[in-house]
């Protein structure tokens, strides 16, 4: 399959991109980071387990490791999960052909970070990428009550980008974020995961 298969069409009135694993590659990070916080609860992280938990909202996903965890607990271990991340930004990879589609539409279509990660988290990332100025919007689990793999995030995007869900694009690399989107209307989405440039 060419890289067209990928690419937005003529028609494409905004684009979409989930940030984790999509534009930066941090799910390694991420996991190294909650993999060291788990492991003091006995918890150990599988790859089924990761593949199947890893874009969830928070207190599902600590809960899967820490079932009596409150949500006082979550946002303590998410707060001690932050500063982990922060320190290990050096490690992380900018996926650039994915980052270059956001490039060579900057200032042609409405462009948005349409992530379930948290701002504080988020935006220090597409920073540290270089890549921060090129979305008109960011949207993150911040911003709504529900996250991935409800579609409130994504129709929040379009709805502040004023755009029409069937004329969007999303890029995403996980089963709970293309849901998400589906979910939502949007028009195409791409798993960049098939990208054979990936």
């Amino acid at each position: 399959m060419s890289d067209a298969a990928f690419l937005p069409t003529p028609d494409t009135r905004a684009i979409l991109f989930d940030c984790d694993g999509t534009l930066v590659d941090t799910m390694p990070v991420h996991r190294e980071v909650w993999q060291q916080i788990f492991a003091r609860h006995s918890f150990d992280i599988t790859d089924q387990w990761w593949e199947a938990w890893a874009n969830v909202a928070l207190l599902p996903f600590v809960r899967q490791a820490i079932p009596q965890a409150t949500p006082e607990d979550a946002d303590a271990l998410n707060d001690e999960a932050t500063v982990l991340y922060l320190d290990a930004l050096h490690r992380i990879d900018p996926l650039e052909h994915v980052i270059q589609v956001a490039r060579n539409h900057h200032g042609t279509v409405p462009l948005a970070v349409v992530t379930g990660g948290y701002r504080d988290v988020v935006v220090p990332t597409l920073d540290a990428a270089g890549i921060t100025g090129l979305f008109d919007i960011i949207v993150t689990a911040d911003d709504v009550l529900r996250s991935k793999p409800a579609p409130d995030l994504y129709l929040l995007a379009m709805q502040r980008l004023s755009v029409d869900p069937l004329r969007c694009l999303a890029y995403e690399d996980s089963v709970i974020g293309m849901a998400s989107a589906r979910d939502a209307g949007v028009g195409r989405i791409v798993d960049i995961r098939d990208w054979p440039t990936a």
